[in-house]
């Protein structure tokens, strides 16, 4: 399981670059923004409970997954969890409009996309072909483009 103080410390950058956005007068907060922030953050919340409910150990180590979800949210994109992740981070920086907690966003959102990555080699390693043929059955890591693109042809 990850370590609750990761948690911790992801959440308390994002709102340490809200916090510090204030006094330096880079948050610029709009009404328009601040609801698609919201809404944005919502959206990932949503995403990544769906992530859950459809693969409860997705947050483990991948030592403890005994197996490959491929439904629900699993058939649109390999790590739907982190991104439910990343739209928070971004919908608390739209919502503030802080310039610092959209840097540090960027930041995590290119951290979880190198641990997404990580696992990925794990999850060959551990499931072989399985996982490979899961891989070609959903080719997208993170955003359904592919798959969106697909239907509307």
């Amino acid at each position: 399981m990850r370590r609750p103080i990761e948690f911790v410390i992801v959440w308390s950058l994002l709102f340490l670059g809200v916090f510090i956005g204030f006094p330096l007068g880079l948050n610029t907060i709009n009404h328009i923004l601040c609801a698609l922030g919201w809404a944005l953050f919502a959206l990932g919340s949503f995403v990544h409970y769906l992530s859950h409910k459809a693969h409860p150990k997705a947050h483990e180590d991948t030592k403890a997954i005994d197996y490959i979800a491929t439904q629900g949210v699993y058939s649109w994109v390999r790590h739907p969890g982190y991104l439910g992740l990343m739209l928070m981070f971004f919908g608390v920086a739209i919502a503030f409009g802080s310039i610092p907690a959209l840097i540090i966003a960027l930041l995590l959102t290119i951290h979880h996309y190198l641990l997404a990555v990580k696992e990925e080699r794990s999850m060959l390693e551990k499931f072989g072909d399985s996982y490979a043929k899961y891989m070609e059955k959903v080719p997208d890591r993170l955003l359904p483009l592919r798959k969106f693109f697909r239907r509307r042809r």
